[in-house]
Order: C-alpha cells, then sequence, then structure tokens
C-alpha cells in the first residue's frame, strides 16, 4: 500500500543517507554529496509498447541522459533492495512476513544498470516520431529551456549539464502518467550543517 510504501521510504530510505551522512562526518569531519553529482550524456527521444521488447507501459519520452558511476549504482543497488529484496529493511520485512517464497522471489537481485535521466516531457506513442522527435525536442530545449540545452550537444569538446542530486523522492507510477503521484521526498541539505 502507499502508506507501507511512504513508511519504508521515511524509514529505511532516510536511515540509508543519514548512515551514509554520519560515516562521511566520521571520516572527514564533513558530509560531502550524499549523491554523486550527474553528467548529461545527450538527449534521447523513444517510445515503449507494453510487452514489447520488455516495455512496461506504451509510451514516448523525451529525456536528458546522465552517465552513470559505480557511486551512482552502488545506490540504486541499496535502494532496490530496500523496497524489493527485504534483506536489510525492518520496515518491509514487517509489512511483507506474509509473503509467500514465490512471490518473493518476483525480485531477483538486480542485475541491468539504471541510467539516471530526466524526464522532460511523455506523450503517447503515436506522437513518436512525428510530433516528438530528436530536432522538435532539441528545438525545445534551445528555445525554452536554454540552461538544459547544453545537453543536447553532441560534440565531445565541451563540458555538457551536470546536475546534483539535491534528494530523492517516492513515486507511485500506478495507471495513467496522469495519475502518478509523489508519494514523498527527503531533501539532502537537511543533513548537512
Amino acid at each position: 500500500t502507499d502508506k507501507e510504501a511512504i513508511n519504508v521510504f521515511r524509514e529505511d530510505v532516510v536511515k540509508l543517507f543519514i548512515n551514509r551522512a554520519e560515516k562521511q562526518r566520521n571520516e572527514s569531519c564533513t558530509v560531502q554529496k550524499l549523491w554523486p553529482d550527474l553528467a548529461a550524456t545527450g538527449i534521447l527521444v523513444g517510445a515503449e509498447f507494453d510487452g514489447i521488447n520488455g516495455g512496461e507501459m506504451d509510451m514516448a519520452w523525451a529525456e536528458i541522459s546522465f552517465a552513470t558511476s559505480p557511486e551512482h549504482e552502488s545506490l540504486v543497488t541499496e535502494l532496490y533492495d530496500i523496497f524489493y529484496r527485504r534483506g536489510n529493511s525492518t520496515a518491509l520485512d514487517a509489512a511483507n512476513a506474509s509473503l509467500t517464497d514465490e512471490k518473493k522471489e518476483e525480485y531477483p537481485p538486480r542485475t541491468q544498470t539504471w541510467v539516471p535521466h530526466l524526464s522532460i516531457c511523455y506523450d503517447n506513442p503515436e506522437g513518436f516520431g512525428t510530433v516528438l522527435t530528436h530536432q522538435s525536442f532539441e528545438d525545445f530545449l534551445r528555445n525554452k529551456c536554454p540552461n538544459l540545452a547544453a545537453a543536447a550537444d553532441d560534440s565531445d569538446s565541451t563540458v555538457k549539464l551536470t546536475r546534483a542530486v539535491s534528494g530523492i523522492s517516492l513515486w507511485k507510477t500506478v495507471g495513467t502518467m496522469a495519475e502518478w503521484k509523489c508519494l514523498d521526498r527527503f531533501e539532502f541539505d537537511c543533513l548537512t550543517p
């Protein structure tokens, strides 16, 4: 339920970042970044269809893609384990004590990287390639979001957009995208002096 997910987020996810901050404070007397900065690698415009090539829904989208890193992947794995593997999550262990072993096996260990991204827009997949194109997205960034337009630069000689991660949020993505909602958010600055 939403309430159980919020409890896990507030207890276990927040605890993960409190522990990271305490470890940094003990090692260097200060809290550094709790999530590595993300460096843009370019833009992506795509579409997926439910059940085709691993697609989970029918949608088209445009995003700024960012490079992953070992630290980023480690954090994503820790979060995945908190919510899906239940190995170190006190709140989820209690909430899911009644799950069968078969149900628990639905969530195998995470094996793929997760490409960090900044989603800019979503559309019906029918819009992909006609209304939502790579060029239309580049034009949109240049004209409406000039601070983000550097992400669309294809040259290797420029420093693209870098984004500092300021917090983490919990989203419910059930139903149509119009029905998605942010359930909770944790700002990292509350852990820094």
